[in-house]
């Protein structure tokens, strides 16, 4: 009867959890817009159930398992905004309840982790709300570390391939932070196969890598994107771009972070560094615990240099929950079942940082750039397209333009539509295509200029970059080139060595470029 009770209130917790998860990601992730970030995986997505694939027919430097996870959300719920999000909110849940296993795992009591695990439902992924590179990479490799905890704890080989698994999965998402988790997960792995004595142990380790590297292998044979390209675009291209940031290693710059951005974080790394110490000198605390207590403040720290590393928006605030549960853990005493006085405080602070990073990032839309936005300048998105019901329009830019800004969207989409053959749509409003069901996508996911979404003149992969730009032009015999601002001629120009690009403007926002005897050359 016990167990039939218990098992009722599990899934009362974990239908809690789904419940959190969704919603809230649903309901933030709908407020506003900021394009080149909202719209990141929308076309792309779409153009894969078309026969385009990620390397092959566009360049990208990261994301390749986002596109292609989402082409198939498109193809179950079909192409609009709802399957979007159903995509976000579903890694949200699932990062969710797995963090809900964790603190059971580690001894907390049911309540306490449903407590920790619906802080970070709300801070993990509604902040950016749609799917993302950046989020998707972090919370596979902190699944990862979850399924290695499980592992070392119970020596299951299946949770072994699931650590494995994650972690690619966190490498296709983006490479970093993915790329540091590798090696401490690595790190891990090595040192308690030696520990023990269990080489065999390790042997399934390089196994299971081995096979998965060569299941993908396969995948890249099967779908003809070469080998030689992935190199290109998704290592070597990233690896030059992080060369070029190294600078950010500097001590002071890191110490900084620590005390300013990351002080929560730097708090309660500290008071679990200093718990660990007092504990074992005591000896009374299980080695279990310490071991992923200690863990996590590798991952804390790999995170913030990760933070560091890409200068983005912070994302790693939805940790604080998971390590204010972890010294809930530290310092409880099941023989003891009422609250100390420090265990109160520490429930306290997580409501604190839940509430303080829920109204900077969700409420306010932090991630989009918007400062406490006026609500009551929403435009229903389905007004510029079918596609994205349920999404309340205003972007930064247009902040008080919002009309302005919907209708010469409305009057590009029709134009567009009108005179879509043989041509490419390059724009941060990257659910155009999808909308006017366009049959070719552009040679590149993103235009940005900074030279990390593709390579600029001054890196050393910028001739593959523009042979590859050509060679797609070239085999879909394009004619024109539109742009909608902020983009613009000089954003494909240097592509093109002769002056054979013509022009002409169609409305406020949206050029035609029309492109004049450009390949003479080009083979």
């Amino acid at each position: 009867m016990m167990n039939k009770v218990l098992d009722y209130s599990e899934k009362i917790n974990i239908f809690l959890i789904f419940l959190v998860s969704f919603s809230a990601n649903y309901y933030y992730g709908s407020i506003g817009v900021l394009p080149i970030d909202t719209f990141a995986f929308f076309d792309s997505a779409f153009f894969i159930n078309k026969g385009y694939l990620p390397i092959r027919d566009y360049w990208t430097s990261n994301g390749f398992f986002v596109d292609i996870f989402q082409s198939l959300f498109f193809k179950i719920l079909a192409v609009n905004w709802y399957s979007y999000l159903f995509h976000s909110s579903f890694i949200n849940f699932i990062f969710a309840v797995l963090t809900y296993k964790f603190f059971i795992n580690e001894g907390l009591t049911k309540k306490a982790s449903l407590f920790y695990s619906l802080s970070v439902a709300i801070l993990a992924y509604p902040s950016v709300g749609v799917p993302f590179p950046d989020h998707h990479s972090l919370i596979f490799s902190l699944i990862s570390i979850y399924f290695l905890i499980f592992t070392i704890k119970t020596k299951s080989k299946t949770y072994l391939f699931i650590t494995i698994l994650s972690l690619a999965i966190a490498f296709l998402c983006k490479q970093v932070p993915a790329g540091f988790f590798l090696i401490l997960v690595s790190a891990y792995l090595i040192n308690f196969s030696l520990q023990k004595g269990n080489k065999i142990f390790l042997i399934y380790a390089f196994s299971y890598s081995f096979l998965l590297i060569l299941v993908f292998i396969l995948f890249l044979f099967i779908t003809s994107i070469g080998i030689k390209d992935f190199f290109i675009q998704y290592i070597l291209f990233p690896l030059s771009i992080g060369s070029e940031r190294s600078d950010l290693f500097k001590i002071k710059s890191i110490l900084l972070s620590l005390i300013n951005e990351f002080k929560f974080l730097s708090f309660l790394v500290l008071i679990i560094f200093f718990q660990i110490i007092n504990i074992s000198k005591k000896n009374v605390l299980n080695k279990k615990k310490i071991f992923s207590a200690t863990i996590f403040v590798f991952v804390t720290v790999i995170s913030i240099i990760n933070q560091e590393i890409m200068k983005n928006q912070n994302i790693i605030f939805f940790l604080l929950p998971i390590l204010i549960g972890i010294i809930h853990n530290l310092i409880s005493d099941k023989k003891k079942e009422k609250i100390n006085l420090f265990i109160f405080l520490l429930i306290i602070f997580n409501i604190f940082v839940t509430f303080k990073y829920h109204e900077r990032f969700n409420e306010n839309r932090k991630f989009m750039d918007f400062r406490n936005i006026n609500k009551s300048n929403f435009i229903d998105a389905s007004i510029i397209a079918n596609n994205l019901k349920g999404l309340k329009w205003i972007t930064s830019k247009y902040l008080s333009q919002s009309r302005f800004e919907v209708d010469q969207l409305k009057e590009s989409l029709i134009f567009l539509k009108a005179n879509k053959d043989r041509s490419i749509i390059i724009s941060e409003y990257q659910f155009i295509n999808s909308e006017i069901d366009h049959n070719i996508y552009p040679p590149n996911r993103w235009y940005t200029s900074d030279g990390v979404s593709y390579p600029i003149k001054s890196n050393k992969y910028h001739e593959n970059y523009i042979n590859f730009f050509k060679k797609k032009l070239v085999e879909k015999n394009i004619d024109k080139i539109y742009t909608i601002e902020p983009y613009g001629k000089n954003t494909f120009d240097f592509v093109f060595k002769l002056d054979c690009v013509e022009t002409l403007k169609i409305n406020e926002i949206l050029f035609q470029h029309k492109i004049t005897n450009c390949f003479a050359n080009f083979k």
